[in-house]
């Protein structure tokens, strides 16, 4: 990330903040000690104390944090928005997000504004490790940190668990998990010889190529599913590993392949991919197996995994 250079204004005001931590015994996850009420759990960063009422939240990243946060009711302020255009189909979060009152987006998608961050004076600031730990002092300045994983580190159920944990909502929590789990037994019976009959593969394509990774959130709902994997799907699996092939490799990697979730980001790739003399060579193309995704199902939490079992029953429900 690149370094950032603030006004003297907030220099001065994450100054008076640092100045505050350290007259009033501060834990480790940002903000003064805990007080009655309060809630203090253990995250990946440490000790995090948040306080028993939340008036507003700031997310950094956008996807998993995003999701977590709008699905478990919480205040959000602020959360990170994409270019213009850059994307075609509705996000699983956005009916969520249209009901999120005093939401709006604060800076652009990876390029995170401290000052905008502490003009709006959120009472938690929750994103993945990766987002925070670069920039955890500043942002701790402003509010407490709670840290959560991505799709590598951790499964959205735990990271779930843990921010309803920090804000009193472990309700609604085990809520979203059993009716994920209710969805996933209802379609999983409803399509059982659909799922072990047909080869699925979720195959993100581009002009670079294709790839496939096992972690991604719409795989693990294949997964769960009980879909049987395409070869090049089964390898990924095994090894936990994406596997990324050539353009040329599209046929030969995937012909096995009888179902397909392709997913692909703008709806200009997508039509000149119905043209592509390779990718209408692939049986399931063919077939006329093939269901449509993009990046906002690559990661995200109980929204985006319902919503991942929506595109997939689409997918079943053309055998």
């Amino acid at each position: 990330m690149p370094a950032k250079r603030f006004p003297a204004s907030l220099l001065a005001l994450f100054s008076v903040a640092a100045l505050t931590l350290t007259g009033c015994a501060a834990v480790s996850g940002g903000g003064p000690a805990a007080k009655e009420g309060d809630r203090t759990v253990e995250s990946v960063l440490g000790p995090v104390t948040v306080p028993e009422t939340i008036e507003s939240v700031v997310v950094l990243e956008g996807r998993r944090d995003l999701d977590i946060v709008l699905s478990l009711g919480l205040p959000l302020t602020g959360y990170p928005y994409e270019e213009a255009a850059a994307l075609d189909l509705e996000a699983p979060v956005a009916p969520a997000l249209a009901r999120a009152v005093g939401a709006s987006p604060m800076f652009l998608a990876e390029e995170v504004n401290l000052e905008a961050i502490a003009e709006a004076a959120p009472t938690l600031i929750v994103s993945r490790i990766d987002d925070v730990e670069p920039i955890l002092d500043e942002l701790r300045a402003i509010a407490p940190v709670l840290a959560i994983g991505d799709q590598t580190t951790s499964s959205w159920q735990d990271d779930l668990r843990l921010v309803a944990e920090a804000t009193g909502t472990q309700t609604r929590a085990a809520e979203l998990i059993a009716q994920y789990d209710a969805r996933v037994a209802e379609v999983s019976e409803a399509y059982a010889d659909v799922l072990a009959s047909q080869t699925f593969a979720p195959i993100n394509v581009t002009s670079d190529g294709s790839d496939v990774r096992p972690n991604r959130l719409l795989s693990t709902v294949l997964q769960d599913l009980g879909a049987a994997p395409s070869a090049a799907f089964a390898e990924a699996i095994q090894s936990g590993e994406g596997i990324e092939y050539s353009p040329e490799q599209l046929v030969s990697k995937w012909s096995d392949a009888t179902a397909v979730v392709a997913l692909v980001n703008d709806a200009a790739s997508w039509n000149e991919l119905q043209t592509d003399s390779l990718w209408t060579q692939l049986p399931a193309v063919a077939g006329g197996h093939v269901v449509r995704s993009d990046k906002q199902t690559h990661e995200g939490a109980a929204l985006t995994a319902l919503h991942s079992i929506d595109v997939i029953e689409s997918l079943l429900a053309t055998f």
